[in-house]
């Protein structure tokens, strides 16, 4: 990494519903280098919310760092504070989403229409000696235009940013989906070797396509750091490998401390939250495992019932007794 910059090598990736405070929790028992994001959270929910610390409580989940969804540079300024109360070591704006909804917000990847408005945002974000770092995809529309993403790149790069998150992916603003639009639009990592060769004081974390751990290391010899999502909501025991591949540390090996210690931070949020959410960061572990049925069917039920205690019990017999699939 350039000087003075923390380290960014393997961050994952923020991802509506699923970067809870509570994942993070359990992505942080399961490595202590891991770079970290919130969910993204608008502006407004952000300042005006009663509810929000259910979505942006930093419970000593460092290194991390919150996403906004905005473009407006006062809301973005108010944000920069509480990010900063919060102990963030860093604020993202996220001028890569495609949904509707963040469209009609005037937020996400339609931003990269207006780049004089981006770097505004983000120059209005840069205070209190907090990062401030953006997440963008490599254009919008089906059709790759280099000097559009360059141009763009150009006046971002005049705010002083220092870190890039970059979709090697367009944005494709209508007739897909938000999930199509991770995976329909075709990969260019060049388009990311270019403006990396032009900006190299810059940080341009790769992010896109990396489905495995060997694949993502390899990708950290040519960019600053990759960023990964769906992996990682897959099977989240995978972090585990992270500190050792990446850091140079040793593994976090797997024990019942390891679920224990996720059920004791969970339990207190019994009744405030749901106990889908609170559960959420590991019901995926169950797809594509065979004879998990049985497993799914009495989490099932314990949820329905709210029994904590047996639920505990149930994911700690699974994770043992799938331990060669989900720890290989």
């Amino acid at each position: 990494m350039k000087p003075n910059i923390p380290d960014r090598k393997f961050c994952v990736a923020p991802m509506m519903g699923y970067t809870t405070p509570y994942a993070r929790r359990l992505y942080r028992i399961l490595s202590k280098k891991t770079f970290l994001f919130t969910e993204m959270i608008a502006t407004k929910t952000m300042i005006h919310s009663q509810n929000k610390n259910l979505i942006i409580k930093n419970d000593q989940q460092n290194p991390i760092a919150i996403q906004v969804g905005g473009s407006d540079p006062l809301d973005l300024s108010k944000c920069s504070d509480i990010a900063k109360s919060l102990n963030y070591d860093e604020i993202n704006l996220n001028v890569g989403c495609p949904s509707k909804a963040v469209q009609k917000g005037s937020f996400g990847a339609c931003l990269m229409k207006d780049k004089h408005l981006v770097r505004k945002c983000i120059e209005s974000m840069q205070k209190n000696n907090i990062e401030v770092s953006m997440k963008c995809r490599i254009g919008i529309g089906k059709v790759f235009n280099y000097e559009f993403f360059e141009e763009f790149i150009d006046e971002i790069e005049k705010s002083g940013i220092r870190i890039i998150y970059v979709h090697a992916r367009n944005a494709i603003l209508n007739g897909i989906s938000p999930k199509g639009n991770r995976s329909i639009p075709p990969l260019n990592y060049e388009f990311v070797k270019k403006i990396k060769k032009k900006y190299p004081n810059i940080n341009f974390i790769l992010n896109g396509g990396i489905n495995n751990l060997e694949y993502a290391y390899n990708l950290t010899k040519e960019f600053d750091g990759v960023m990964l999502g769906r992996l990682i909501q897959n099977n989240p025991f995978c972090l585990r490998k992270i500190d050792s591949i990446f850091y140079g540390s040793s593994n976090n090996t797997f024990n019942e401390n390891t679920i224990h210690e996720y059920f004791e931070f969970i339990k207190p949020n019994i009744g405030k939250d749901s106990i889908f959410r609170l559960l959420s960061p590991l019901l995926q572990i169950f797809f594509g495992i065979p004879n998990s049925k049985k497993y799914k069917l009495e989490i099932h039920k314990n949820m329905k019932e709210n029994k904590i205690e047996a639920l505990e019990k149930t994911f700690l017999q699974f994770t043992k007794d799938q331990k060669e699939i989900l720890f290989s």
